[in-house]
């Protein structure tokens, strides 16, 4: 296993690799043609969805765009209708992911919105104190027989997390940002996307789920299947 400091040495290379596509983008204007509508992907990992402009700084994957989102989203203020984003957030320090966050609000349209999934603290505390061994990974990212154990690697997963998250946390920040209205939603179900909401982890306990699902919205409408997206692979 590649060491963590080894690793963000590696993504502080990217990034900055990353950084003239990102200028020629914002200073020569975007012109690739979209659909009327655009939703973004951001951090896809290896998870490319239909629909979306999927962006990630990882040059190895299927990407539409590469980008360290770090240094801005290249868009125009008010040009973007969604932002989808699945256990990226919690890999920023806290001035990055504010950064991040403004971001997505600058880009966002009046009506847009932003969906985000991260590991629950919540969830990992109650487990924790409820002494639910099984609901902790075991192996991942180290190997841990014991609860502490195995709890250190769901909240700091060897150093990849920077931010832990519980639902009232994640509302300041966004808060912060300048999102008008903050919700908490879950597996499948969603505000934004309605019914053609993109689907993360279907099999996740329904009481104590291992992910928090929020969605942000730039103002206070909401919007409900306004979106007419592919169904995700």
């Amino acid at each position: 296993m590649m060491h963590q400091r080894l690793k963000d040495i590696c993504f502080e290379a990217i990034s900055a690799a990353t950084l003239p596509g990102h200028y020629l983008r914002k200073t020569l204007g975007e012109r690739r043609a979209f659909a009327e509508e655009r939703h973004l992907h951001i951090g896809c990992g290896g998870k490319y969805l239909p629909g979306f402009v999927n962006i990630d700084a990882n040059p190895r994957l299927r990407l539409d765009m590469w980008l360290d989102v770090r240094n801005g989203l290249p868009f125009r203020d008010n040009s973007v209708d969604s932002i989808y984003s699945t256990h990226m957030m919690e890999h920023f320090y806290p001035d990055e992911l504010q950064r991040v966050l403004r971001e997505c609000h600058r880009v966002l349209r009046p009506e847009g919105g932003m969906r985000i999934i991260v590991p629950s603290l919540g969830s990992a505390l109650k487990a924790y104190t409820q002494r639910r061994l099984e609901w902790f990974p075991a192996q991942f990212p180290r190997h841990f027989d014991t609860l502490g154990g195995r709890f250190q690697n769901f909240i700091f997963c060897d150093g990849q997390h920077r931010t832990a998250f519980d639902f009232e946390g994640i509302q300041e920040l966004l808060g912060r940002a300048g999102f008008a209205a903050v919700e908490e939603c879950g597996e499948g179900f969603s505000e934004l996307y309605g019914e053609r909401v993109p689907a993360y982890d279907p099999r996740d306990t329904r009481d104590l789920p291992h992910s928090l699902y929020v969605e942000a919205f730039k103002d206070a409408t909401r919007l409900r299947d306004a979106f007419d997206l592919p169904q995700a692979a």
